[in-house]
């Protein structure tokens, strides 16, 4: 592992999609002498508005698409809330996650808030995504395998702000530059939210909910050139959806679920105080895929670090080095299936199992992040100010899904 300090060509504005089809059926009555909570609130009213939803207990069921959604309202404090939505389909590797936050004295208002927010930055793009609609992306070269997209694109969302910065979308602006961190995988999640206000920038790029720090900084850059003209905040926010055509997706050996219990399990391993040589043999057998143990070997103890040092910054790229001797090849962590389910099992275990200090260090203690922590703060460098860079061993067989 190493650190570093740290164009993108402008393209024309492309109308966007319009709105999901509304149509009013009749709403499930609440049980009489209760008041709806807020996750029924929101899903009737979404239900309300959304050609062909079923509301089906605590979710809503999208017959034609296959997409179901679940509502959850986590944190509600007082008239400061937010909401979950998690969205599940076949053809999706993992839940797609969708957060909104907003401020409301009353639960209608809050549900209607919540509900905008589903039915105008999610479903508007990720229901005519899913029936194959949208422009044809150019083609994504990967490990070996050529994969192609159809991107379906939201409305520009402003506020404070008749027109974006150079009156160009975000989409248009940063299409070319997310090209490279496609993978495998049959749909990819993008939400772009750009703000500018009196204390500074403040801005997202989430590809599958996750953040991309590389192209957060391109959205940065570009707020900062955007000026108030008298107004406190100005703000951008635009979603895309790109579905893998049939033709070129490739069926993953491994899924989700098996992802995150062959991490859990090896947490367990690591924990347990086995030797450092007898690990990756019995990683390998907690799963048939190989490669799957070799990416839990190389990615759990980072991503363990990096959740225990938030303010250590990772490079999405990350280098993967044959024992073979074979070119070194760079993959960004979108474009690497396990990623995800590994990043969710680590998480799991701090927030569920609240691992000791010495269990940690087990973990924490011996991955390559720790070592490029140590010897930067022994030079003199300040941990907020790097920006780490990893590379990872794989064996001649492995493969990238």
């Amino acid at each position: 592992m190493f650190w570093r300090k740290k164009k993108i060509e402008h393209t024309p504005p492309r109308p966007a999609l319009p709105a999901p089809e509304l149509a009013r059926p009749p709403m499930k009555p609440a049980l009489p002498g209760l008041e709806p909570t807020l996750e029924e609130r929101t899903l009737g009213i979404v239900a309300e508005c959304t050609h062909g939803a079923r509301l089906e207990g605590d979710s809503i069921r999208f017959p034609d698409s296959g997409l179901r959604l679940h509502i959850a309202f986590p944190d509600v404090d007082g008239p400061n809330f937010r909401m979950v939505a998690r969205l599940e389909h076949p053809d999706f590797f993992g839940p797609l996650v969708e957060t909104a936050a907003g401020y409301s004295e009353k639960d209608k208002q809050k549900a209607r808030i919540a509900s905008y927010e589903i039915l105008n930055c999610v479903l508007a793009v990720l229901l005519p995504a899913l029936k194959g609609e949208g422009e044809a992306m150019p083609p994504v070269c990967l490990w070996g395998r050529t994969h192609r997209f159809r991107a379906c694109v939201s409305n520009l969302l402003l506020r404070g702000a008749k027109e974006p910065p150079d009156n160009q979308d975000l989409w248009s602006r940063m299409k070319e530059a997310i090209l490279p961190y496609l993978g495998s995988k049959s749909v990819y999640w993008i939400r772009l939210y750009m703000s500018n206000t009196g204390e500074g920038p403040v801005c997202e790029a989430r590809i599958n909910g996750r953040l991309v720090p590389e192209l957060t900084a391109d959205l940065t850059a570009r707020a900062r050139a955007w000026p108030l003209e008298g107004v406190p905040m100005k703000s951008a926010k635009q979603y895309a959806v790109l579905v893998q055509e049939r033709e070129t997706r490739v069926s993953c050996p491994y899924t989700w679920e098996e992802a995150q219990d062959v991490t859990r399990k090896a947490i367990q391993l690591y924990e347990s105080g086995m030797e450092s040589e007898r690990l990756p043999e019995a990683v390998d057998s907690l799963t048939a895929v190989p490669s799957l143990a070799e990416d839990v070997i190389n990615f759990m103890p980072e991503l363990m670090t990096k959740a225990l040092l938030p303010e250590a910054k990772l490079d999405s790229r990350f280098t993967l080095l044959s024992n073979g001797g074979g070119e070194p090849v760079e993959v960004r962590f979108t474009q690497c299936r396990s990623w995800d389910p590994i990043y969710a099992a680590v998480d799991a275990h701090l927030r569920e199992d609240n691992p000791s200090r010495d269990k940690l260090m087990t973990i924490v203690g011996a991955s390559a992040m720790t070592h490029a922590l140590r010897s930067a703060l022994h030079s003199g460098s300040e941990v907020k100010g790097l920006v780490l860079c990893q590379s990872f061993a794989i064996s001649d067989g492995y493969q990238l899904w």
